[in-house]
């Protein structure tokens, strides 16, 4: 919008100029060359006109971005899982703009650009558990815990990476573990969390 009336009034005031010395030059009467200035002074000022009302509708702040989508879901329970099967995180915690489905354990994200996920698994001593964070299908990023007697251990894994406006993105179980453990212990559980960083 800026550089738009800034071409609007360069236009302008070069058109001016050519109404001046074209009038001049080529008139060939002192009447000749006053309609003429009169014409071209009628059209300079309806370009002015429209300059003006740009100038006025024009922001004099930047316009504000919209909120960031982002989200914080944990599982509420015990949950063990086949393999190849969606962890349907189900506790709410934060959900700007409300695109994460807790009945599915799906995000679909509501603006193109790169955004940063994170899931942490949650287990106990002689279970395994491998997940993966897929983009609408696609993998693009793998945890595996394989715990031999240690008690409790939480993992976290990030991915930072490009997502289109509509694509579902969610957490699920690997091709390797029939039986994927997800625990829960005073409280501590597993958890997914999505952030919108900026746009590609």
């Amino acid at each position: 919008m800026a550089v738009q009336c800034w071409v609007s009034i360069c236009l302008g005031i070069l058109f001016l100029r050519g109404a001046f010395s074209k009038s001049i030059i080529n008139g060939t009467s002192a009447e000749n060359r006053l309609d003429t200035l009169e014409k071209r002074i009628n059209v300079f000022e309806k370009q002015m006109e429209n300059i003006t009302d740009l100038l006025i509708n024009f922001p004099l702040h930047p316009v504000p971005h919209s909120q960031r989508p982002l989200f914080y879901i944990e599982l509420s329970n015990d949950v063990t899982l086949n393999k190849n099967s969606i962890v349907k995180f189900d506790v709410t915690r934060v959900d700007v703009g409300d695109n994460f489905n807790t009945g599915d354990g799906i995000f679909i994200a509501p603006r193109s650009g790169i955004y940063l996920f994170s899931w942490t698994v949650k287990m106990f001593s002689g279970k395994n558990t491998h997940t993966e964070l897929r983009v609408d299908n696609v993998v693009k990023g793998r945890q595996i815990v394989a715990l031999g007697s240690v008690g409790h251990l939480a993992t976290t894994r990030n991915v930072l990476t490009n997502v289109k406006h509509g694509d579902h993105v969610w957490i699920q179980t690997g091709p390797y573990y029939t039986e994927n453990i997800f625990d829960e212990t005073q409280n501590v559980v597993s958890s997914f969390m999505g952030i919108f960083l900026q746009e590609n």
